[in-house]
């Protein structure tokens, strides 16, 4: 399953949550508040290297 990450525009927490991909569009609510958070667009980054054999 996919980590996502949330924003609490509330209390201006960050959070990860590991979720389905079917729910990723289901509202999250924060974990200290209890209010609505938003998912945040993360990046990832893959590093080229090389191959041993």
């Amino acid at each position: 399953m996919p980590v996502y990450k949330y924003r609490c525009p509330r209390c201006d927490t960050d959070f990860e949550l590991m979720r389905r991909i079917s729910e990723k569009n289901e509202p999250a609510l924060c974990l200290p508040c209890g209010s609505k958070a938003e998912r945040l667009v993360s990046v990832f980054a893959s590093k080229v290297g090389f191959y041993v054999r």
